[in-house]
């Protein structure tokens, strides 16, 4: 979802489309801007009419949805969706958001009763938690801005209405997403080596594990969570030596392979080195037991303290 063709957004649209067909994927590609495809909803979503007097969009989809009664560029686009393994999102970070082309792709192309609604929601969606999804994308801002301690929202948060409120919302697995950091302002060797990185992780994209986000199932009757939230304060009794430093990048890697499990929703620690040493875990977890079995598989459980409490809900 970029206007211009020489931009590094569409640059690693076409990678991505090379890469994957060299691997032996067969790929569909909307270049929504190059159609001129309409991201704007209204009745000429439709060739079936529910209710002349009322515009109900969902109400219409569901009908359409009886009477295949979708436009042709909304069908077209539909049986791309239902098609695929992979849904790739490419497009450029503008407003903390996608572009509006894309948006609306999205507000046409997701309609009631085709492709989501009534049981047809998170792990039993379209995508049957076994479709996967990727986010491609390019900033304006460094990775600092981004990081959670910048000016900008952490990326993780701005994209969440994507990675969870479509992907996952429609039962396809969310991949971590890839981001080429401020492209405009780096150097044409670190823009190749970004192509670079994004065909290794093409490469491996129906290897790797996707964010685990919760299933619908742990919300009875859409209400609240079955599980609960822990705060885990985290000690350092004795002071850092040789053994500790060495485990500190493994810690690194479980505490991340636990936050992609969704079992681990945050984790705030202080500097290595500082003293009094401290962090902060936020579990989602049913039981304490479960949080302490999480919290033994770390790295430098046997050099840390731990101190669970349950959190409330107000």
């Amino acid at each position: 979802a970029h206007h211009e063709p020489k931009s590094f957004s569409s640059a690693l649209a076409r990678h991505t489309a090379e890469t994957l067909r060299r691997l032996g994927h067969s790929v569909e590609i909307s270049d929504l801007y190059a159609e001129h495809f309409n991201p704007v909803s209204g009745r000429h979503n439709f060739t079936s009419v529910k209710d002349p007097a009322y515009l109900k969009q969902q109400a219409e989809e569901t009908y359409a949805s009886e009477v295949d009664g979708f436009a042709p560029d909304v069908e077209r686009e539909m049986k791309k969706l239902e098609a695929c393994d992979l849904l790739i999102f490419n497009f450029p970070l503008w407003w903390f958001g996608m572009p509006a082309i894309l948006k609306g792709w999205v507000d046409r192309v997701f309609a009631m009763g085709r492709i989501y609604g009534g049981e047809r929601l998170y792990e039993s969606g379209l995508g049957q938690s076994r479709k996967r999804a990727m986010m491609i994308l390019t900033t304006g801002g460094g990775p600092d801005t981004y990081s959670g301690y910048g000016m900008n929202p952490p990326l993780a948060t701005i994209l969440a209405p994507v990675q969870h409120g479509v992907f996952w919302f429609d039962g396809f697995l969310p991949l971590a997403p890839f981001v080429a950091w401020s492209p405009a302002h780096i150097t044409p060797e670190e823009r190749a080596q970004c192509l670079e990185a994004l065909e290794q992780r093409l490469t491996n994209a129906f290897q790797e594990t996707p964010q685990s986000l919760p299933p619908m199932s742990d919300f009875p009757d859409s209400g609240k969570d079955v599980k609960k939230r822990f705060m885990v304060t985290v000690t350092r009794p004795q002071p850092v030596d040789e053994k500790f430093k060495s485990l500190i990048a493994a810690e690194g890697a479980r505490l991340a392979e636990l936050k992609r499990s969704g079992v681990l929703l945050a984790s705030h620690l202080s500097p290595p080195q500082a003293e009094p040493w401290r962090g902060f875990l936020h579990f989602r977890e049913v039981l304490a037991a479960a949080v302490q079995r999480h919290l033994d598989s770390l790295p430098l459980a046997p050099f840390l303290k731990f101190e669970i409490t349950e959190l409330g809900q107000f």
